[in-house]
C-alpha cells in the first residue's frame, strides 16, 4: 500500500497518526490476498496578505472552487474495485478482490510577508493545522470505505452463477460507496466544514452551506 505522508501530518492529533500507522494491519489481515493501494496527494493554492482581513480576502479570491463553495479546503476521493470470479461445483465464488483509493486534498498556502506580525502568524498556524485535521477526516472516511468494502466482500459467499455473483459484488460496492459519501457530507455538516474544529480565521463571516 502506498500512502504519501504530508509535512503537516505531524500536526494531526495522536489518534489520527496512530490510526494511519495501524492501517496496514487493519487492511491486510493474516492470509488476505487483497491489495489496497492508496494514493493521497495534496495540492496548494496561494494566499497572500499581511493582516487577517487581507488574508481572508485572498482566500476568497484564490480558492479554486470560489464560484461553487464557501470553504477553504477540499478533499476529493474515489474508491474503485477489481475482482475475479471462478466457477465451482456449487456455482461461483469470488477468487480475488482488490480496491484502489485515490485522495486529492487541496489546501491554502500562505506566503508570509515580512511585515506580518507574530500574532497573525500564530493565528494562521492554528487555523492551518485545524483545516488540515478537518481534511484528513475526509481522507479517513475514504480509507474506511475501502476497508468496509473489503470486509463486506469477504462475507458475500458463493453465487448460483458467475453473472449473478458479479452483479451482487458491484451492487454491494456501489451501496458501500454511497453510504460513505453520505457520511462525508454529514461530516461537513456536523463540523461546518471544519469551523467547529477550529478551521476558521477570527472575524471571518461565513455564508451557510452551499
Amino acid at each position: 500500500m502506498f500512502i504519501r505522508v504530508h509535512p503537516w501530518l505531524n500536526c494531526f492529533p495522536l489518534v489520527l497518526r496512530v490510526w494511519l500507522v495501524a492501517l496496514p494491519g487493519l487492511l491486510f489481515p493474516a492470509g488476505a490476498d487483497a491489495q489496497l493501494p492508496v494514493r493521497w496527494t495534496t495540492n496548494y493554492y496561494a494566499v497572500t496578505g499581511a493582516t487577517l482581513p487581507e488574508i481572508r480576502q485572498s482566500l476568497r479570491q484564490n480558492r479554486p472552487w470560489k464560484e461553487r463553495f464557501d470553504h477553504d479546503g477540499m478533499t476529493e476521493w474515489r474508491v474503485t474495485w477489481h475482482f475475479t470470479v471462478v466457477a465451482t461445483p456449487n456455482g461461483c465464488r469470488c477468487s480475488s478482490f482488490s480496491t484502489q483509493t485515490g485522495i486529492i486534498t487541496t489546501m491554502p498556502r500562505w506566503f508570509t510577508p515580512t511585515n506580518a506580525t507574530d500574532a497573525v502568524k500564530q493565528t494562521w498556524q492554528k487555523y492551518a493545522i485545524a483545516l488540515a485535521q478537518h481534511e484528513a477526516g475526509h481522507a479517513a472516511i475514504a480509507l474506511a470505505a475501502a476497508s468496509e468494502l473489503q470486509t463486506r466482500i469477504r462475507g458475500i459467499g458463493e453465487g448460483s452463477d458467475c453473472a449473478s455473483l458479479k452483479q451482487r459484488i458491484n451492487t454491494l460496492g456501489q451501496q458501500v460507496i454511497e453510504d460513505y459519501r453520505k457520511r462525508d457530507k454529514d461530516y461537513d455538516a456536523s463540523t461546518r466544514h471544519g469551523v467547529t474544529q477550529g478551521a476558521f480565521l477570527p472575524g471571518r463571516m461565513r455564508r451557510g452551506p452551499p
